[in-house]
């Protein structure tokens, strides 16, 4: 039976996030991983970080035990990496310890030492990060619900680096700082950005390549969406290294910040891109579709390919459409793509479309559970 969405797709805004959901809010989540985390794999076993050949900073005595000497202890870590550019260093009984082990462990699974010499390191680096915090951390729902009941959650796990590292659960507060300070372990610059998306208070980040800075929301790639009762989960790179012209101006949400005074903005967006192409039944094809006839073609494969391929992203780049930052241009050609699949397990109408727009062209279709 194919599944049902009410009216249309909703856009869920937290206070302190931006996710995407059809059809409203399921239980549980559950992991749609038809696309696949990038370039993440065990990196060399001789792997070190950066950070072991920085100058060492002795981390002072614990003092307190309570909540607020817990936090205080984050904030110091936090400082000490981030702001300083040391390595830390921890007697035993340091709550702190456990946090930076954590983000060690995670550097040195994912993040390949030759990544660091070759032309492309940064761009692999930060590619990396981003899709092993959109993949493998959740977003706090609970947490959220908390703060629409007036309870005071500001030094809850879920908004600081020891929830990510820690807990893997975080609201967008929580992945920034995370980000943020895998990035400075690394010696990759960047930094937390607040601001407003839809009309609700946000963060996300900004990381410099080759020379330049590109905004990077790791909350906002990851896709929410709800069939029945359970809630899903699809990584996504829509909001990935992008200029802070493209986020201000994408419609119908658009990002709203003040520039830093701090850094050089950049104008146009990466010019690499995530995806070059994708497999479908054993012929591969680009992941930057020119033409009506492409799509058309790519979603007949797919339509073969029923229960092996069941949600694809896609860059759409067609003659002519030129507002794609504004409105959903492509609505009628994805209509007639749509009508090549037979028996898709999401429906597609008017009202609702299972698919999800993000700036320059960038769709995330779902097409089979």
């Amino acid at each position: 039976m194919r599944c049902k969405f009410i009216d249309k797709i909703l856009t869920v805004v937290a206070v302190f996030a931006a996710t995407f959901a059809l059809a409203g809010c399921g239980g549980d989540i559950a992991v749609s991983p038809d696309i696949k985390p990038h370039l993440i794999s065990t990196a060399d076993v001789d792997y070190v970080a950066p950070i072991e050949h920085r100058e060492e900073f002795v981390m002072p005595a614990v003092s307190g035990t309570d909540d607020k000497a817990y936090r205080a202890r984050m904030d110091l870590l936090y400082t000490a990496v981030v702001y300083d550019g040391k390595k830390p260093v921890f007697a035993e009984n340091d709550p702190a310890k456990p946090v930076y082990d954590a983000a060690i462990a995670l550097l040195s699974r994912y993040v390949r030492q030759d990544w660091h010499t070759g032309p492309k390191g940064e761009f692999e680096i930060v590619h990396a990060l981003h899709d092993y915090l959109v993949s493998a951390i959740e977003y706090d729902f609970s947490l959220y619900s908390s703060f629409l009941s007036g309870a005071d959650v500001s030094n809850d796990p879920s908004f600081h680096i020891d929830g990510v590292l820690l807990n893997r659960t975080a609201v967008c507060d929580g992945l920034s700082r995370a980000f943020v300070f895998l990035c400075a372990i690394e010696g990759i610059d960047a930094l937390r950005i607040t601001g407003s998306f839809a009309s609700a208070p946000h963060a996300w980040n900004k990381v410099k390549l080759g020379g330049d800075w590109y905004n990077l929301d790791v909350t906002g790639d990851a896709v929410y969406y709800s069939v029945g009762s359970v809630r899903y989960k699809q990584l996504s790179h829509g909001f990935f290294l992008l200029s802070d012209k493209t986020i201000s101006e994408f419609k119908p949400n658009g990002y709203d910040f003040t520039p830093s005074p701090f850094i050089a903005e950049c104008d146009y967006d990466y010019h690499g891109t995530c995806v070059q192409s994708v497999d479908i039944g054993g012929k591969t094809y680009s992941s930057v579709v020119a033409s009506k006839n492409a799509l058309v073609s790519m979603f007949k494969a797919i339509s073969g390919q029923k229960g092996k391929v069941g949600k694809i992203e896609l860059k759409l780049d067609f003659p002519g459409k030129t507002q794609v930052n504004m409105v959903d241009m492509y609505t009628d050609d994805i209509a007639a793509a749509y009508a090549q699949l037979d028996d898709p397990g999401f429906d597609f109408s008017t009202y609702a479309k299972p698919y999800f727009r993000f700036p320059n062209g960038v769709y995330l279709f779902l097409m089979y559970k």
